[in-house]
């Protein structure tokens, strides 16, 4: 395998990387964005797919490497995301789910940007399916904070599954990078404590899609946040009166937080106010049963939250 510097010299700076699943259309549709990419020529693909055996495979863009594998059965979120990182050359690094629609100035901005000392650059958001009011609302619930327009470019906490990292920095966990990818959370929190610098590029524009349905909102929220309090304790080391104290405390003050965070990054962007205050019923009830489910985490470990997490984010509609 080629050096990190060599890619660089070939002029292979970004690989995006997908999971892809059941839903065909999905994962076809951030190929074909990758392909419109202004920064196509520095760009490779991985993609991991773990679609049905019978599906035809998935069409990458012309003129773009890409590294495509199948893996048909797998239903580990951890597992799929962990062999991306494996495939990838490039020195940035960028997850992208198949339900997010990169705009064409993506990756040239996170190529931008990571020539800065940063760690992790998340990306900003617009939404892909403002078709109803629950679409909208779950928005919201799921990336309010880094909703386009951003204005603060360093928060203390960046979004999962859409990020991007330094390949280096990754590859410097080693084996303990499987526990720390899925959730993002996990790693980020190293980062944090690390003193690795992170950030978000407002300009590399995404358009995720949302969910529909306010009970799968719920189910999805619920598990990824059951796979972040067990994930946290495990990659934390923490005992079990540690964990016993997280799983009492957060119920009563994540949601909390979570709406003061929310709230609080609404200066400067006055655009989207009234949206957000408008989703204030679903979040109201999201950010309580994600509660819950990081609570469980703590307490009773992840149990099937890692295959449930495969479940929404790669099999729901949208």
């Amino acid at each position: 395998m080629e050096s990190e510097e060599s890619m660089a010299e070939d002029g292979k700076l970004l690989t995006a990387a997908l999971v892809a699943g059941p839903r065909r259309s999905r994962a076809q549709r951030v190929l074909d964005a990758l392909g419109r990419q202004t920064a196509r020529d520095a760009m490779e693909i991985a993609v991991i797919d773990a679609g049905p055996a019978d599906a035809p495979p998935l069409r990458p863009p012309e003129g773009v490497p890409c590294d495509y594998v199948r893996r048909p059965g797998e239903r580990s979120w951890t597992r799929l995301r962990y062999e991306l990182v494996h495939l990838a050359r490039a020195p940035v690094f960028a997850f992208i789910e198949d339900h997010c629609y990169p705009l064409p100035g993506w990756a040239e901005a996170l190529i931008e940007r990571h020539r800065e000392p940063w760690a992790a650059v998340a990306y900003a958001f617009t939404n892909a399916n403002p078709v109803n009011y629950v679409a909208r609302a779950c928005m919201v619930c799921d990336y309010g904070l880094w909703m386009h327009p951003v204005t603060e470019t360093r928060p203390r906490v960046l979004p999962g599954n859409n990020v991007s990292y330094k390949r280096e920095t990754l590859l410097s966990f080693g084996d303990d990078l499987a526990a720390l990818l899925s959730p993002d959370f996990a790693l980020q929190e190293k980062l944090r404590q690390m003193g690795a610098p992170t950030c978000v590029e407002p300009r590399a524009l995404a358009a995720h899609e949302n969910f529909e349905s306010l009970a799968d909102l719920l189910e999805a929220n619920h598990n990824y946040s059951r796979a972040v309090g067990a994930r946290r304790a495990l990659t934390q080391g923490w005992g079990r009166p540690r964990r016993w104290f997280y799983g009492l405390a957060t119920p009563i003050g994540s949601p909390l937080i979570r709406m003061l965070r929310l709230f609080a990054s609404l200066r400067g962007r006055s655009s989207i106010a009234t949206q957000v205050l408008a989703a204030f019923p679903v979040y109201a009830l999201a950010y309580p049963w994600s509660a819950i489910g990081e609570a469980a985490g703590y307490l009773f470990g992840e149990k099937r939250a890692d295959d449930d997490l495969f479940e929404c984010e790669l099999a729901r509609v949208r």
